[in-house]
């Protein structure tokens, strides 16, 4: 009889190592979507969009089952989820990430293509089916990260994913064969000298090939790097400041910030650059005006060090000097530029598609036929390199205007208003009990100012998938920190939520 219950035990045990083993792979599953931005599939009519999308859609959804079945198998497992969901559900920020996503698939049933609205296309991918992955990974990360530890590990694999995009570039850049010379290179490289139409061949030296074009990674558009960099920057500085007393993590953090900063500069791209001063800016704004003393005198000393460093590189902006910097591309901001004005003449073209349907909009991937329909015909200038052809506005502000309408714009903007006011409530607010830490307003506004640097740099640009990843995780993340205990401890704010 003791036997038998010794087996059955051992079996009950065995079974519940087996199930658990569901969640903690689950929890692999989405560790590895962060891994999405490696992938470049030469086989695919777009090398760096189509194999990304699968393999994000493909981690997602295998880590959705893995923790379905864990729900349907482990009789535990139903009071951790309901658990889990149960705080899920007193989160501010989860509300308006699921109003956001909802609308955006409404847009999606309601657009004027609801094909192309849903599925998208090739080129992009950004349609309802896609944001319904997006959700569920916010949901997943909610559900699984639980602690601060799961949150570390998440953050370091994005570093590591950060440099593995970088390191694509850099072998891409330099071993890529070009047209011209007939050269194909043994790793089937995609890189910026693959281009057959250019007919320019590519520089002869190691270092001419890095910096001949503006850095691209693994993401093909220097345009996306730049976002990409900014949250992988922000993954390293957390990391680097919460590794309290182990140096070789301070170094190998410091060591990645720098590396992420620099071909962030290389990848030239002027919107992200306003950004990242943005970013700055907020920083040791919000130290300035915190409820900790240490940190408003460290955020006057980083505001004026801002000023002088900013106002001696505007004045030397054009010194033959700087100008021969690598990256220096950057410091050019001229809203008369083509670029610039092709820009303008667009959003113009998306707010009257937006105040034709301004409700739901036009739907997703559907800028189109608003910028048929409403096109300026200042894009064709003689004699100027002007752009014709626009899918999207090339602003978040106007693209979920005109795509998602009044709704998912509101939904969206209302994701930012809480973080605000999260962080408003944690740092600010003087009428708080006892003396705010230093380390709770320095991790405090460092997560506001990546968000900031987000949004500045998405006035001229628009969201894909490597933006998406990175946007929904610190979201989530946002949840976590400001909505549990364990985010309070980790930021050093000592009372319950």
């Amino acid at each position: 009889m003791g036997a038998r219950k010794h087996r059955l035990h051992t079996h009950s045990q065995d079974a519940a190592l087996s199930a658990d083993f569901l969640r903690r792979l689950a929890k692999v599953f989405i560790y590895l979507s962060a891994f999405a931005v490696w992938v470049v599939m030469p086989s695919t009519f777009f090398p760096y969009i189509g194999g990304k999308y699968y393999f994000f859609r493909f981690t997602v959804e295998l880590a959705a089952i893995c923790l379905l079945t864990y729900w349907a198998f482990e009789p535990a497992a139903a009071e951790y989820l309901r658990e889990r969901f149960r705080w899920l559900k007193r989160q501010p920020l989860f509300w308006a990430v699921s109003a956001f996503a909802a609308a955006f698939v409404l847009a999606a049933i309601f657009a004027y293509n609801p094909g192309a609205a849903f599925w998208s296309n090739y080129e992009r991918g950004e349609g309802g089916f896609q944001m319904i992955h997006y959700y569920v990974f916010f949901v997943l990360l909610l559900v699984l990260l639980d602690s601060a530890s799961d949150w570390r590990v998440f953050f370091a694999l994005l570093v590591v994913a950060g440099l593995g995009m970088v390191g694509y570039g850099l072998l891409a850049n330099v071993f890529t064969g070009d047209a011209t010379s007939g050269f194909r290179n043994p790793f089937d490289f995609v890189g910026p000298y693959m281009n057959t139409n250019t007919g320019v061949p590519a520089p002869p030296g190691f270092w001419e090939r890095i910096f001949a074009h503006r850095f691209q990674g693994s993401l093909g558009n220097p345009a996306y790097v730049a976002p990409y960099l900014l949250f992988s920057i922000f993954y390293a500085v957390w990391l680097w400041l919460t590794a309290r007393k182990d140096w070789l993590k301070h170094i190998l953090f410091g060591a990645a910030t720098a590396l992420f900063l620099f071909f962030f500069i290389m990848s030239q791209t002027r919107g992200a650059f306003l950004g990242l001063i943005a970013a700055t800016f907020i920083f040791f704004l919000g130290l300035l005006i915190s409820a900790s003393v240490k940190a408003r005198k460290v955020g006057a000393i980083g505001l004026m060090a801002i000023l002088i460093a900013g106002g001696a590189t505007f004045y030397f902006r054009d010194a033959q000097l700087v100008k021969n910097i690598p990256g220096s591309r950057v410091l050019n901001l001229d809203f008369g530029e083509s670029t610039a004005q092709t820009r303008f003449w667009t959003w113009g073209s998306a707010w009257q598609g937006f105040k034709e349907r301004p409700v739901f909009g036009w739907g997703p991937e559907n800028f189109s036929p608003v910028f048929d329909k409403y096109f300026d015909t200042r894009h064709f200038v003689p004699g100027t390199p002007t752009e014709t052809w626009f899918d999207r506005a090339h602003s978040i502000i106007f693209d979920y205007l005109v795509e998602t309408g009044l709704v998912g714009f509101l939904s969206y903007v209302s994701i930012f208003v809480l973080v605000g006011w999260a962080v408003f409530k944690n740092a600010i607010d003087r009428r708080r009990p006892g003396p705010i830490p230093f380390k709770t307003a320095v991790l405090v506004f460092l997560f506001a100012a990546v968000l900031v640097g987000y949004l500045v740099q998405g006035l001229i640009l628009f969201d894909v998938l490597p933006i998406y990843i990175n946007l929904f995780a610190l979201v989530a993340f946002g949840a976590f920190l400001f909505g549990s205990s364990e985010g309070h401890n980790e930021l050093g704010i000592h009372h319950e939520p």
